[in-house]
């Protein structure tokens, strides 16, 4: 057995054999690089939905850093020989040159395609019926957003209602179960003191992610009770900026200055550090210590970079 038939996560992958149109004579397991990738890309039906330059980036992204997985999905091909599923993995592919192993479907039944298409629409219905679902999804459009700003290099990227398709919103939900562990303690906190849900799931998922996750208890009792906080606490900042309901989302402009300073509060209590004040910096008027509400005319636009979470 070659290396590149070597069994992977428990898969065994190969290379496939193609018939007279550059496909695989049979459905299975494939190695996918760049030439395979650009082949069957030529296939593409010229129905088939746009692509999300999103969706192909992280997939991108995942095939560099070597997160790539083997899913049930698969690349899929008609009875003619068309590509109808897969585009942007195979997209993804050429644009981190990678070789990746995928699931290639030959022969799928051409009528699934408006299935296809559509994109997660049964996953969607399906997630519909989940508790806190519209929280979850609201904060799956945040930590797209923090993405986006982290490849910017920090710089505040546009986190519009309609910035991202579902079906990319949907696919984030799938891939951070962290959204749903922490929805709960999420909506206990908006209660407690009036602070975004949302944005609140999107940090909390992200640091149990991160360097500290033990301290997800103490900074979500803090938030909810009030207490065992004294001057300098990063929570209590946070805390009294949404009682005074400083960090209330009016604009995408306001939710960009509330999720800073939320991930602001959240890496200085996971470090142990005190603060003086909790701000994020938005423009020439922003004043020491204090931030307006709204931008406001003449905002000449975000001076600070969205900080990483820790």
């Amino acid at each position: 057995m070659t290396d590149i038939d070597a069994p992977s996560d428990g898969y065994a992958f190969r290379v496939p054999t193609l018939n007279e149109y550059g496909i695989p004579v049979r459905s299975g397991d494939y190695w996918v690089g760049v030439d395979l990738a650009a082949k069957w890309l030529e296939r593409n039906l010229e129905g088939n939905r746009r692509t999300s330059a999103v969706r192909v980036r992280r997939y991108a992204n995942a095939m560099t850093e070597g997160r790539w997985k083997l899913t049930h999905q698969s690349i899929a091909f008609d009875e003619k020989g068309s590509l109808i599923d897969g585009q942007h993995r195979l997209l993804a592919v050429i644009h981190s040159k990678t070789v990746v192993p995928m699931r290639v479907h030959v022969g799928a039944d051409p009528s699934t395609f408006s299935v296809i298409d559509t994109g997660y629409g049964r996953v969607a219905s399906q997630f519909m019926r989940v508790t806190n679902a519209n929280i979850i999804k609201g904060a799956a459009r945040i930590i797209l957003f923090a993405e986006q700003c982290k490849e910017n290099g920090g710089e505040v990227a546009h986190m519009h209602r309609g910035t991202f398709d579902n079906d990319v919103i949907f696919e984030t939900v799938d891939q951070w179960p962290e959204l749903q562990e922490y929805a709960a303690a999420a909506s206990r906190i908006y209660r407690a003191c009036g602070s975004s849900s949302t944005n609140m799931l999107a940090v909390l998922a992200q640091a149990s992610r991160g360097s500290n996750p033990k301290a997800i208890e103490s900074f979500s009792e803090k938030m909810i009770l009030g207490e065992d906080m004294s001057k300098g606490d990063p929570v209590l900042l946070l805390r009294n900026r949404a009682i005074a309901r400083m960090d209330r989302s009016l604009s995408y402009r306001d939710k960009t200055v509330l999720y800073g300073t939320t991930v602001k509060a959240w890496n200085a209590h996971a470090r142990g550090e005190k603060l003086k004040f909790l701000r994020f910096i938005y423009d020439e008027k922003s004043e020491e210590g204090m931030l307006p509400v709204s931008a406001g005319k003449g905002s000449t636009g975000m001076r600070e970079k969205i900080p990483e979470v820790y």
